[in-house]
């Protein structure tokens, strides 16, 4: 069913007048802090109330309201098919982009009647937040995904270093964006 609905977005990229959002997404990336160099980062979706009720009837199985053994190992496999389209993570360093070694897929789950998505980011290197600035962002330039920060914010900190840490909000330039947040830690 996700691969039909999968293809059937894809199919509509190439008509202009269906502009608009098919899916929406509740996104927000959670940033552990414990020193201001950081290598990695996680990344959550929360996808909408009629995707999300598509997907749980096609592969919640035995109907339960949890993804569970095979079950999950399918939902995994299908969301593998983003990797296409970089999960849609946009990452700057210093503004220019920046691109993750690896993202994939930690745990699938259903809560509150919605899927939820956790993905591990891991950067190429290093990044020192007292001296760069990290730029993130979630944009879909192909599908019609609308990527959307939860009402919370796009940013979640933790960690020792958290409070010395701000990420100041942004305007996009880009279409598929709906805003960037700068991450930066000043002592």
């Amino acid at each position: 069913m996700f691969r039909f609905i999968l293809a059937a977005i894809l199919g509509l990229t190439t008509l202009q007048a269906l502009a608009h959002p098919h899916v929406w997404v509740d996104t927000q990336y959670r940033v552990k802090v414990d020193a201001t160099s950081i290598d990695q980062l996680e990344a959550t979706w929360s996808l909408d109330l009629f995707t999300s009720t598509s997907l749980i009837a096609e592969y919640d199985i035995d109907a339960n309201g949890e993804l569970e053994g095979q079950e999950k190992l399918d939902m995994l496999e299908v969301l593998k098919s983003f990797e296409t389209y970089g999960y849609f993570i946009k990452l700057k360093r210093d503004g220019t982009d920046f691109v993750p070694d690896e993202v994939h897929v930690m745990d699938v789950r259903i809560r509150d009647q919605m899927l939820w998505i956790r993905m591990a980011i891991h950067l190429p290197e290093l990044v020192n937040l007292e001296t760069s600035t990290l730029s993130l962002a979630f944009g879909d330039d192909e599908l019609y995904f609308a990527m959307e920060p939860v009402e919370e914010g796009l940013v979640r900190l933790t960690g020792a270093f958290a409070e010395i840490c701000t990420p100041a909000e942004r305007e996009a330039e880009e279409t598929s964006v709906a805003f960037w947040v700068d991450l930066t830690c000043k002592p």
